[in-house]
């Protein structure tokens, strides 16, 4: 196994995308009491299956109806009870984010995650990934009221072999 720095970041997602692709009956029933940026982290950075085709198809649905194809995304895979405890789970560490606010936490326990990065074939309505799981690796979110809201970082866990 190769050894890893620790000191990776992996690729950041951004971008303010619509949730408009979601059918008014289905985000009442999965985000009531829910803020739109809350819905929209859940919507575009998780899917508890890490299958190529489940992501693929997630990927799709992020970029149905937008003009330009979303360049990069990150997908986390765990449930998602486990990643909103990291806003409020005492273990997670309390680290600055990029835009100077202090709401980012680091969770403490390692996730897999899936990369998605847009080829040069791909076009509006026709967006295409090569998309690649990395594991394990701690994600930073940014929190409000107690939910995460914004895909901050990741960070390549460092294993170290037993003897």
């Amino acid at each position: 196994m190769m050894a890893s720095s620790g000191n990776e970041r992996l690729p950041l997602c951004f971008g303010e995308e619509n949730l408009s692709f979601l059918p008014a009956t289905d985000s009442r029933s999965l985000f009531a009491g829910s803020s739109t940026r809350d819905q929209k982290f859940w919507q575009v950075h998780h899917n508890e299956g890490s299958s190529n085709q489940e992501v693929q198809k997630q990927m799709r649905q992020i970029n149905l109806g937008k003009s330009k194809c979303k360049p990069i995304n990150t997908i986390i895979h765990g449930r998602q009870d486990n990643i909103r405890d990291i806003c409020t789970n005492p273990n997670s560490k309390n680290v600055p984010c990029k835009n100077g606010q202090d709401n980012c936490f680091e969770g403490p326990n390692p996730y897999s995650v899936t990369i998605c990065q847009e080829t040069a074939n791909s076009r509006p309505g026709k967006c295409r990934y090569n998309c690649t799981k990395v594991e394990p690796v701690k994600i930073t979110v940014a929190c409000e009221k107690g939910k995460p809201v914004h895909l901050e970082r990741t960070r390549k866990v460092i294993i170290h072999d037993e003897l």
